[in-house]
C-alpha cells in the first residue's frame, strides 16, 4: 500500500501490519496524486508536470512520462495498458492526456477543449477500458471513447453537475456519480446512445452535510465483497461514518447500516479511505499524518461496530496550502 504526503514523499506500507517498508523522498516537486498500476506498481504525479511509475518493492522508477509544456497534473487513472492524466488549467487549456504504457515515448492522444478549468478526476470504465470519465472544477463530468483521436467525436456524453467536481466515477455499466467540493451528490444514467448532453440526474441528493449530519464527504469507494460505500466525516465530533450505497428500484444511502469509526482521526480531516483486497479491512488516511486500519464486528445486540486495528505514523510535515489545492492535493490509494 502506498501513501503520499505534503513533504513530497511516497511511503510504502505493509497492509496487514501497517509497518513502514520504505520511503521515497522528493518523489515530485509538489506531489498531487497516487494510483495503483498493475501489481506492485504505483503511478504518481505532481505539479512538476511529471508522471512516474514506481516499483513499490524496489523503490525504483520504472518509467517517467511528461508533455512538452509540463502543466501541473492533478489527476490520474490507469486501466490495463492505458494511463491518463488530467492537468491544471494552463494557457486556457485543461488537458487530458492518454498514454499507451506499451509505447510511452509519445502520448497516444490529448483532449484540450472539453473542460474550461482544472481536471480534478479521471476514471476508466470497469468493463469497457476504452471509456474514460473526467471531472473538472468547471462542474462538468465527461465520458470519452479513447479509441477516437478527434476530441469532438470522442466526447460521448456530458453531465453538468453545476458545481466544482471533487470526485466522480462509475457505479455500474451505465451509472455515474458526481460529488462536488460543496458536498453536492448526484447519480446520472449514461444514455445507451451516443452524444446526449446534460441528462437529468437519476438520483440527486444535493448537499449531503445536513442530511448525514456531517461536515465533509471523503469519497465513494467500492469492493467486490462490500459494494460501494460513502465516507462522511465530522472533525468537530471526531468521527467518520461509512454508509452503504445500494440500488433496489432506485439508488439510495442505507443510513440504517452506517458503520461509525469512533474517534477516526480526531479533529483532523480524513483525506482518503480504501478497502483491503478481501474487503474485510478499511484503511483511512488523515491530516494527522496517520494511516489507520479498521474492521467491523457485531456486538451482542447485533449492532455493527468498528474496531481500530492500529495505525501507521508517516510523520509528514504540515504545510499550508491554498484553498484551490486543499481538496485535490492528496489522494492515497
Amino acid at each position: 500500500m502506498g501513501s503520499i504526503s505534503s513533504d513530497d514523499s511516497l511511503r510504502v506500507i505493509d497492509p496487514p501490519t501497517l509497518e513502514l517498508r520504505g520511503t521515497i523522498g522528493g518523489v515530485h516537486d509538489g506531489v498531487t496524486c497516487l494510483s495503483g498500476f498493475r501489481d506492485r506498481l504505483g503511478l504518481t504525479a505532481g505539479r512538476d508536470g511529471l508522471l512516474k511509475c514506481i516499483d513499490l518493492r524496489t523503490k525504483n522508477t520504472a518509467f517517467e512520462l511528461s508533455e512538452e509544456k509540463k502543466p501541473a497534473i492533478l489527476s490520474t487513472a490507469c486501466r490495463e495498458h492505458l494511463i491518463a492524466s488530467g492537468a491544471e488549467l494552463t494557457n486556457s487549456q485543461a488537458a487530458i492526456t492518454v498514454w499507451d504504457a506499451r509505447a510511452f515515448k509519445r502520448s497516444l492522444l490529448q483532449y484540450v477543449e472539453s473542460h474550461s478549468d482544472d481536471v480534478t478526476e479521471l476514471c476508466f470504465h470497469t468493463s469497457r477500458p476504452s471509456i474514460l470519465l473526467s471531472g473538472s472544477t468547471d462542474g462538468l463530468v465527461n465520458l470519452y471513447d479513447t479509441t477516437v483521436a478527434d476530441e469532438d467525436d470522442a466526447l460521448i456524453q456530458v453531465f453538468n453537475h453545476g458545481s466544482s467536481i471533487a470526485h466522480a466515477g462509475f457505479l455500474s455499466d451505465h451509472d455515474v456519480f458526481a460529488l462536488s467540493h460543496d458536498e453536492a451528490f448526484s447519480i446520472y444514467e449514461s444514455n445507451r446512445s451516443d452524444h446526449v448532453e446534460a441528462p437529468i440526474p437519476a438520483y440527486a441528493l444535493g448537499d449531503l452535510r445536513p442530511q448525514l449530519q456531517c461536515e465533509y464527504v471523503v469519497d465513494l469507494v467500492s469492493s467486490e465483497s462490500t459494494g460501494t460505500v460513502l465516507g462522511a466525516g465530522s472533525h468537530s465530533l471526531h468521527q467518520l461514518d461509512v454508509i452503504p450505497l445500494h440500488r433496489g428500484s432506485e439508488w439510495g444511502l442505507d443510513t440504517a447500516n452506517t458503520l461509525r469509526l469512533p474517534s477516526a482521526h480526531g479533529e483532523e480531516v480524513v483525506r482518503s479511505l480504501c478497502f483491503s483486497r478481501d474487503g474485510n479491512t478499511i484503511f483511512t488516511a488523515g491530516e494527522d499524518g496517520l494511516i489507520k486500519a479498521w474492521r467491523s464486528s457485531e456486538d451482542p445486540t447485533g449492532t455493527m461496530k468498528a474496531e481500530d486495528l492500529g495505525s501507521a505514523d508517516i510523520k509528514r510535515k504540515k504545510q499550508k496550502h491554498s484553498d484551490r489545492d486543499e481538496r485535490a492535493r492528496f489522494k492515497p490509494y
